[in-house]
């Protein structure tokens, strides 16, 4: 028979002793326990609160709990794939998980808690207060506000209904070193094992590295004390560093603030000031180490950096303007956004995709709805998963859903043997884009509302839910506004996945076509003479309703024809510059004001949960005005 683990020490002679003289006899500083435990028993005394009061597990309403989970929604997103491993581990020990946010409110639970007698399954629900005020002493409340992993067992916990407890838990620290949240892992028993408070110490630490990783920085640096040759494994130290395009430092692990000595506020210091070297020249020689560079501190201790692994040292570029590109860096990576309509408007985008709202790209047949989607992957919170593409459109409808949400064996006539995952699941850590997201057909949109407001997908035929935690990226060339009215799209669904319009314009209407051009041209391995300054202009005024699509097959054709080295001409492509579409007109100062309109009320919808009294005092108008608006845009005749 194995050992037993070691578990942590608990003494409930010592802890009642302890209660006695602290809470009968008035004794302040108790020997029998230690100060954490006493400054949190304290704190609960200034709430007014007898020990012997009844303590109420009370959830609140399921709309601020919407809300409570929004707003910490970066923080559950990366704690979540954590929180499901931890509970892997502890579940058949009978452990049940928790994840709080800084004020002790419960974001995330999990693992064994069905198991467990009343006080703690009623504990352990999403949404309940779980502060010192509320619940008095717990192992989340020390752990945070002594900013360091404890445990809380039985009698130390400060109110006399909630002994039955046996709770460790770690603190979670932002990247710039403030505590956010906490992890908890507790049982009913007493009998609560040491490594269970490790591994909720080791759970917290690799949640800080998942929001360190989100970080938009230029580089990420892993460091460590130097000791020779890089030894097999990561570093231990957690003290990670995010820097900008010049140096400049951007956050600090709280590891990293204790081992460099970093003041509170440290927003102007960078590279030089910490390192006493300029950061460009380090930096060469940083790329060209096997094992990680040395840093040398003011002190002279010397350290070693590495790029934290999970993410590509150097954030790709989002788009480039320029016509040019590094021989390894494919085009679809590097959308050529010169437009500056485009390049404001997607800097916009990414800026949302980064708070980890949904992006929805809109702009006709060939526009580069993908390559932009593509290029909010690579720098987006999620560049370290997948990018999981799913057209919609191209996919019977009957099949589709297995597509999406996967299946089982069986699920259905022609199921794959051992079943399937779908899409939803495979982008798990990464981002789903979902291109010509108006052909969902509605009984899915339903289906797929209720997986991202879940965060969960179960696979056609099972009852299992599997978590999912993911970025979301829509793409379509239809006026999803107009379906709506149509009843082709639901309205929840359209306001859920546009946390963010993204608006490509058509290559007529680009002032940038040059620079696409000569992108093309570069990417067949052609200069931009091969097209003469007469040529550009005739194909400038084409129509090209297929947009950049259509351009790069015209040319690749114009070329194919012409063949090398030989200049084009216009007969070598073919071009109808008498067509026209709808879409060509400009549309009036009235329509765009119009738009701009709906395009707001909208968005309030979507921030306010669809609540219209809520929404109306966001815009600032009466609710009178803000159902006007809507009835006018019901109203509205189809485009």
């Amino acid at each position: 028979m194995s050992p037993r683990a070691p578990v942590i020490p608990y003494h409930p002679e010592s802890i009642w002793r302890a209660r006695r003289a602290f809470f009968d006899e008035g004794c302040a500083r108790p020997e029998q326990i230690g100060d954490a435990l006493i400054r949190s028993w304290m704190r609960c005394g200034t709430f007014g609160r007898n020990v012997h009061e009844n303590v109420e597990f009370t959830p609140v309403h399921h709309i601020e709990v919407t809300r409570l989970l929004e707003r910490h929604r970066v923080l559950v997103n990366a704690a979540q794939p954590e929180l499901a491993s931890l509970a892997r581990s502890v579940s058949d020990a009978g452990y049940a998980v928790l994840l709080t946010d800084a004020h002790g409110a419960s974001l995330v639970v999990d693992g064994a808690i069905d198991s467990h007698g009343a006080q703690l399954r009623h504990a352990f629900r999403v949404g309940v207060d779980l502060s010192e005020q509320a619940v008095g002493t717990s192992a989340m409340s020390v752990a945070m506000s002594e900013g360091r992993p404890t445990s809380i067992c039985g009698a130390e916990h400060y109110f006399a209904k909630t002994h039955v407890l046996h709770c460790c838990a770690a603190p979670i620290f932002d990247p710039q070193g403030d505590v956010i949240g906490a992890v908890d892992v507790s049982h009913d028993m007493p009998d609560m094992l040491q490594s269970a408070l490790w591994l909720a110490e080791r759970c917290a630490h690799r949640i800080e590295r998942r929001l360190f990783l989100r970080l938009p920085a230029r580089l990420r640096l892993e460091i460590d004390v130097d000791a020779g040759e890089a030894t097999e494994g990561a570093s231990t130290t957690q003290a990670w560093l995010a820097l900008g395009q010049d140096g400049e430092l951007l956050a600090a692990s709280r590891s990293a603030q204790r081992l460099l000595g970093l003041p509170q506020q440290f927003a102007r210091l960078d590279f030089e000031a910490l390192f006493g070297e300029r950061f460009d020249g380090w930096r060469g020689r940083w790329h060209g180490a096997t094992s990680g560079a040395p840093l040398v501190m003011h002190n002279g201790i010397r350290l070693r950096a590495t790029a934290m692994s999970g993410t590509p040292a150097v954030t790709p570029p989002a788009w480039r303007s320029s016509a040019t590109f590094s021989d390894s860096l494919p085009i679809r990576s590097a959308p050529c956004f010169g437009d500056a309509r485009i390049e404001i408007d997607f800097a916009r985008a990414q800026r949302a995709f980064h708070a980890e709202l949904p992006v929805l790209i809109t702009g006709e047949t060939g526009c580069g709805k993908e390559v932009a989607a593509r290029a909010l992957h690579t720098s987006g919170p999620r560049a370290e998963g997948p990018l999981v593409t799913l057209n919609c459109a191209a996919i019977p409808s009957e099949l589709l859903a297995a597509e999406l949400f996967g299946h089982v064996e069986g699920a259905y006539t022609g199921a794959r043997r051992g079943g399937a995952e779908g899409k939803v699941e495979a982008a798990n850590g990464g981002t789903l884009f979902l291109d010509e997201i108006g052909d969902t057909p509605l009984h899915l949109q339903a289906a797929l509302l209720r997986v991202l407001d879940a965060r969960e997908v179960m696979r056609l035929g099972e009852n299992k839910a599997r978590p999912v935690d993911l970025c979301l990226v829509c793409a379509t060339h239809q006026d999803l506004h107009l379906a709506v009215e149509h009843g082709r799209f639901r309205e929840d669904l359209l306001y859920r996945i546009a946390g963010y319009q993204l608006h490509l314009l058509p290559l007529r209407e680009r002032s940038d076509f040059d620079a696409i051009l000569d992108t093309l041209l570069a990417q067949a391995g052609e200069t931009p003479s091969r097209v003469s300054s007469e040529l550009r202009l005739l194909l400038r005024s084409a129509q090209w309703p297929g947009n950049v699509r259509q351009l790069a097959h015209a040319l690749r054709r114009a070329l194919a024809l012409a063949g090398p080295d030989v200049k084009l001409t216009a007969g070598d492509f073919e071009i109808d510059r008498g067509r026209s579409s709808p879409q060509c007109a400009p549309p009036s100062a009235h329509d765009l004001m119009r738009k701009a309109q709906f395009r707001a009320i909208s968005d309030a919808l979507q921030v306010c949960g669809g609540n219209v009294s809520e929404a109306a005092r966001l815009l600032g108008i009466g609710r009178a005005t803000l159902y006007r608006k809507l009835a006018e845009r019901r109203a509205e005749p189809p485009a």
